[in-house]
């Protein structure tokens, strides 16, 4: 079983990578796949701060010798607006798979009656939702209710938190703070040999 992990990773941290690991031993997926976004419906107007090339090897950097992690590039390589919708497609036709198991924050899956296409969607993904703000049954209320989603399809990961942001990175790196510890030390190194994010 797979799980696919798509998300800006602008840069990947390590709160990407541990979530990933931990999530997929507790659900026991065999591989979690990362699909990089070339840009999100929702950061249309302002952008992603590194190019899509370097996210990819960014990510590429930080699961290097990792045989559970993987990356798919079709958002990518399409170099259109992300809708999910056209990416799960894909990957079912790809994997030969019924559902298509997305991991996603609970403040992403709050918000998936604003997605495109979602009751389409919804058809075709198991959400694997993580506890960040909300409660495990804030999101499960929220799953029958408004999305009418049976909670047998339906994954909830609460166990460990780790508060980093892509966003907290960034703005380190441009008041010219450390950022050791918070992204593996080959994504730091390709960061300031490519003067990202300044």
């Amino acid at each position: 079983m797979l799980l696919f992990f798509g998300g800006s990773f602008d840069p990947v941290h390590i709160g990407h990578l541990v979530l990933a690991r931990d999530v997929r031993e507790t659900f026991s997926y065999e591989k979690v796949i990362f699909i990089p976004t070339y840009i999100s419906p929702f950061k249309v107007k302002r952008g992603h701060s590194a190019p899509p090339e370097d996210r990819v090897k960014m990510l590429q950097l930080a699961i290097k010798g990792l045989n559970y992690f993987d990356i798919d590039t079709y958002e990518v390589e399409r170099k259109e607006i992300s809708y999910t919708i056209y990416t799960v497609l894909y990957l079912r036709s790809k994997y030969g798979l019924e559902f298509i198991h997305w991991l996603m924050g609970d403040d992403t899956f709050l918000n998936f009656h604003k997605w495109f296409e979602w009751k389409r969607l919804l058809k075709l993904i198991v959400p694997v939702v993580v506890v960040r703000t909300s409660t495990p049954e804030e999101i499960l209320k929220y799953a029958r209710e408004t999305l009418e989603l049976n909670p047998e399809r339906l994954r909830i990961y609460s166990s460990r938190r780790i508060d980093i942001s892509s966003t907290e990175i960034r703005n380190r790196i441009r008041n010219g703070r450390d950022i050791r510890y918070l992204v593996p030390e080959e994504v730091e190194a390709y960061i300031r040999e490519r003067g990202l994010y300044l």
